[in-house]
C-alpha cells in the first residue's frame, strides 16, 4: 500500500478506514489486531466499518498494536474526536531541556568525528564541531550560513556531490532510507512534501530504488576534496522512548571514520581548530 492509499480514505468514517488502511500496511487480518489491541474482533470490526464508536483508551490501544508514531496517534485520536495524547513542542522549549542535555552530551562526546542532528524531514537542527569543520571545508562557510538538509546535502548535484567520491552508492543507500521513512509516514504532508522534492533532484529516479527496498544499516562515505580524504561510516540513534512527537522524530547522526588513516585526518582537522 503506498501513501495515496491513505489520501483516498472516505471522510464519513475516518477512524475506521485509518485503522483499515493501516491494519493493511503492517498485514494483519482483524483476528490479529483486535488480538494484539486485547479486544474482540466484532468489536474492531464495527469500528472499521462505522457501526460502532471507539473510545479513547480503545484507539490507543489499537495504535499501540499497530506500532503507530506518536504524530499517527494523535492522528487517529483527532480522527475519532479526540485530543491529541502527545505533545509537539519546538527543541528550544525549557520542557524539553533534559533531552537537548543528553543531546548535546551525545555530540560533544563524539568529537572529533562528525554527528548531526536531523528532524523528521531531514533537516539539520544541530551539528558538533566536527562536522560543521568538514562541511565548511567541503561546502565553503558561506553555504555553511544557510539551512542544511541532510539528504539534499549528500543528493543535490550542487551540494556534497562533487565531493563524494562512491556518491551512486551513497546516494542509492540515502534513497532507499528516504523512502523507507516517507513511506512509514503517509499522512505526514510535510514529509512527503520534502520526498517529492528529493525526487525532482536530477539523477536519483535513474538509480531505480525498488518499492519493497529495505536500507541497509552501513553505508560507506568516500569524501575529498583535493589532497584532504576521509571516508565514514555512519550510525542513527534515536531518543529511547519519549513521550513527545519532536523528541521522537529526531535522528542523532553519527560518523565514524573507517580506516586509521580517516581517523588521523579527522584529529589533524580539530588540532587546527583548537
Amino acid at each position: 500500500m503506498d501513501t495515496r492509499s491513505f489520501r483516498r480514505l472516505r471522510p464519513a468514517n475516518p477512524v475506521g478506514d485509518l485503522l483499515r488502511a493501516w491494519r493493511m500496511r503492517r498485514a494483519l487480518s482483524q483476528a490479529e489486531l483486535a488480538f494484539e489491541a486485547g479486544i474482540s474482533i466484532k468489536h474492531l470490526s464495527y469500528v472499521e466499518t462505522g457501526k460502532a464508536a471507539a473510545s479513547r483508551d480503545i484507539l490507543l490501544q489499537l495504535a499501540s498494536a499497530l506500532d503507530l508514531s506518536l504524530r499517527d496517534r494523535n492522528a487517529l485520536l483527532e480522527a475519532g474526536g479526540f485530543a491529541r495524547q502527545y505533545g509537539e513542542r519546538d527543541l528550544a522549549a525549557p520542557e524539553l531541556a533534559d533531552a537537548r542535555r543528553a543531546i548535546d552530551l551525545l555530540l560533544r562526546r563524539h568529537e572529533p568525528f562528525p554527528a548531526i542532528v536531523t528532524d523528521r524531514r531531514w533537516n539539520v537542527m544541530q551539528t558538533n564541531r566536527a562536522a560543521s569543520r568538514l562541511m565548511t571545508m567541503l561546502l565553503g562557510p558561506e553555504r555553511m550560513q544557510r539551512p542544511l538538509n541532510h539528504m539534499r546535502m549528500f543528493l543535490a548535484p550542487n551540494e556534497l556531490k562533487p565531493f563524494v567520491e562512491n556518491w551512486t552508492t551513497v546516494a542509492a543507500a540515502l534513497l532507499s532510507r528516504a523512502r523507507h521513512e516517507a513511506m512509514a509516514a503517509p499522512l505526514d504532508e510535510a514529509l512527503q512534501s520534502t520526498w517529492r522534492e528529493l525526487m525532482r533532484l536530477p539523477e536519483l529516479p535513474a538509480l531505480g530504488i525498488e518499492d519493497n527496498a529495505v536500507p541497509g544499516p552501513l553505508c560507506e562515505v568516500r569524501l575529498r576534496k583535493g589532497d584532504a580524504g576521509v571516508s565514514l561510516i555512519g550510525a542513527v540513534l534515536t531518543l529511547g522512548t519519549p513521550q513527545d512527537v519532536t523528541l521522537q522524530e529526531l535522528r542523532v547522526e553519527m560518523f565514524m571514520p573507517v580506516d586509521a588513516a580517516s581517523e588521523a585526518t579527522l584529529v589533524a582537522f580539530a588540532a587546527q581548530d583548537a
